[in-house]
């Protein structure tokens, strides 16, 4: 064979490793060759061949049968296949140590050479070559591992992030870098960070200050697969997770003329990693791209992540791939409002998911350090901002649905202070009736202290009586008490999404407002039918949802979080259903006082709201509900004692937030 002779294959092939010069001769002398034609079957599935065979030149690959033909049907095209093997790897050794005719067929994908040995020469072989017999230990163990990665559910999640960035960017282009950091941090988890180019291009071994951390590029492991070992290495250290970092290539000029089926090599890590972070950035030649867009990709792709400069928005073309696609904007110059979101969203034609803010400076020192934000300053808007993207790939963002309750709407400021002394994050907010009080405030600034003093307010603003045509109330004492606190900020200044819920009469329907001035959403979701007159906009007739939705749980799903949390008031299960009999036939009391119709409509308020309650809150995967006494809603002077409350509730249900949050302590 002019290829790859009998003697370049002893030094190549992961068969022939480390032999002693007697075991090569004996070896060599007992090879023998054969050529096959792209397509034709060397290894037919159930048919004894009773050969090793050693591929010297080109490409073979391993199929499995479908269900369909296991069953005696012949849906060829249904075959799996689960490796393809190149120059060096060998086939048909399972079947000539068991005896048994092979469970797989194998066919030459393209023109291919190939050394074999008989099965007498082979079982000689292994009786006299000790090192042929632990080489052999070893390719079966990983041939059944791979297998079974193709037989059973993939656990690896292979994600395409790409950058666009302005040419001369290697401090924002580093953010992969933290990204995947920080993706260790909120995951636990193992995580390869590799650089669609060249090793001469790369830069993220600039951070590498753990030994093992750096791994071999994959088109080496490719020629030399004994190079895969080296994935298999710890990441972690004195209980601290870091990524493992890796490049396409070695060389630029492997780059250049790389053929994009090694990519398929990213199925052999599985295992070895719990996601795979593809960075494909101006240095990644147009062709690595491609075959990532081809109907049938070398491999799947969990999702993608495009990070685009808002300086080069004008200029992107978002790929055409067979995955779920998120948009992020990074350097952004301004704050990173909801109204600048939906500007950039405007620009680039599809959503964003959210904004990056610019801090050159940061990422300087970062560099200079050869650390993460994570490590260098975790509590910086882009530290949390690059934290919300990994926890995003790693579906762990939060969000938390705040539920009415009147006066008990005090424990609420206790669960977001509990929530927020802890680090958790609050990705996405909604909230209904009072409700909306917590977490509006803390959104536009307010100190503890500040929302506090503004609950303890609210009382006095409440009862001013009315004609009694609508409501009992007047509304206009509380709609100056929140235009005096909002102001005029509206939902696009804030920096986190906010949804406030109310109920619509004209449509009969529930109504998430995240749009316009926040007082005007705020004084339509606290307008409880008969108390206070309702809100008018347009032809919508805007009340209290609390007898509709009264903890929101499933707008905070619908706006984008993964993980739900309810902060529900009512404190206690529905009523049950009580017999009458025991006192149902007692004498009424003529004279006995009613309770005053204010406390009527307030008690079927609350009656109502505890029961729809249960429904609202079935779909949250934690439910923080403190432990609270009866109180009249409209009671705001007593509730201050239910901060601590909220504090506790959020306590006992620090347990089951660990089982969703790994890094939470």
């Amino acid at each position: 064979m002019q290829d790859m002779g009998a003697d370049k294959l002893i030094e190549k092939s992961e068969l022939f490793r480390h032999l002693q010069p007697q075991e090569s001769e004996a070896i060599l002398a007992r090879l023998r060759s054969s050529h096959y034609e792209p397509g034709a079957c060397i290894l037919e599935r159930g048919r004894w061949h009773g050969q090793l065979y050693i591929i010297a030149r080109g490409q073979v690959r391993v199929v499995l049968p479908s269900e369909d033909e296991q069953q005696g049907s012949h849906a060829s095209s249904l075959a799996r296949v689960v490796a393809r093997l190149g120059p060096g790897e060998c086939f048909g050794e399972m079947s000539l140590i068991s005896g048994e005719p092979p469970g797989a067929s194998i066919y030459a994908e393209q023109e291919t050479e190939l050394w074999s040995l008989a099965q007498a020469d082979f079982l000689a072989l292994i009786g006299s070559c000790p090192t042929l017999s632990r080489n052999i230990n070893t390719i079966l163990s990983q041939r059944l591992t791979r297998t079974n990665q193709h037989l059973f559910p993939q656990r690896t999640q292979f994600i395409l992030l790409s950058l666009s960035e302005p040419p001369a960017a290697p401090l924002e282009q580093a953010l992969a870098f933290h990204l995947a950091d920080a993706l260790t941090a909120c995951t636990h988890k193992r995580v390869l960070l590799l650089e669609l180019c060249s090793q001469e291009e790369a830069s993220y071994a600039h951070f590498a200050r753990h030994a093992g951390q750096m791994r071999p590029d994959l088109l080496s492991c490719a020629q030399e697969r004994s190079l895969l070992q080296a994935h298999y290495a710890p990441l972690a250290a004195e209980d601290q997770y870091f990524p493992a970092i890796a490049p396409l290539t070695a060389s630029y000029e492997q780059l250049l003329i790389l053929d994009t089926a090694v990519l398929s090599l990213l199925d052999e890590l599985v295992g070895c990693y719990d996601y795979i972070l593809l960075v494909a950035d101006d240095k990644t030649p147009t062709h690595v791209i491609s075959a990532l867009c081809e109907e049938e990709p070398p491999i799947r792709l969990a999702r993608a992540i495009a990070l685009v400069a808002s300086c080069t928005i004008h200029s992107y073309i978002a790929p055409a791939l067979a995955c779920e696609q998120a948009l992020f904007v990074t350097r952004v110059p301004e704050a990173p409002t909801i109204g600048l979101q939906d500007r950039y969203a405007q620009q680039l034609g599809q959503p964003v998911v959210r904004l990056l803010p610019a801090d050159n400076a940061l990422l300087e020192r970062c560099w200079q350090a050869r650390l993460s934000l994570r490590e260098q300053v975790p509590e910086v808007p882009l530290s949390r901002a690059v934290d919300f993207v990994a926890r995003y790939i790693a579906r762990q963002t939060i969000g938390i649905a705040f539920g009415g309750g009147g006066a008990r709407g005090f424990a609420h400021l206790g669960i977001l202070a509990g929530l927020l002394e802890m680090g958790i994050p609050l990705d996405y907010i909604a909230a209904c009736s009072s409700g909306i009080l917590a977490p509006g405030m803390h959104l536009i600034g307010k100190s503890q202290a500040e929302s506090e003093a503004i609950f303890m307010e609210i009382q006095r603003h409440i009862v001013r009586w009315n004609f009694p045509r609508t409501s009992l109330f007047s509304n206009s004492g509380i709609k100056k008490m929140l235009r005096s606190i909002c102001g005029e900020v509206r939902f696009e200044d804030l920096t986190t999404p906010f949804a406030i819920i109310a109920a619509d009469l004209a449509t009969r329907a529930g109504v998430a407002i995240e749009r316009g001035p926040l007082w005007r959403a705020c004084l339509a979701s606290v307008a409880l039918p008969g108390i206070f007159p309702p809100v008018l906009i347009g032809e919508h007739i805007l009340i209290d949802a609390g007898m509709h939705d009264p903890v929101p749980i499933r707008q905070v799903r619908q706006m984008g979080a993964d993980i739900l949390l309810a902060a529900e008031l009512g404190g206690q299960e529905p009523p049950a259903l009580l017999n009458a009999a025991s006192w149902s036939t007692e004498a009424e009391q003529p004279n006995a006082s009613s309770p005053h119709i204010i406390d009527l409509l307030l008690r079927s308020y609350d009656l109502a709201m505890a029961t729809i309650g249960t429904h609202s809150i079935r779909e949250a995967d934690v439910v923080l509900r403190p432990r609270l006494h009866r109180v009249s809603l409209r009671q705001f002077a007593a509730g201050h004692k239910f901060i601590a409350a909220g504090r506790e509730a959020v306590a006992q249900a620090l347990p089951e937030l660990r089982e969703h949050l790994p890094w939470l302590s």
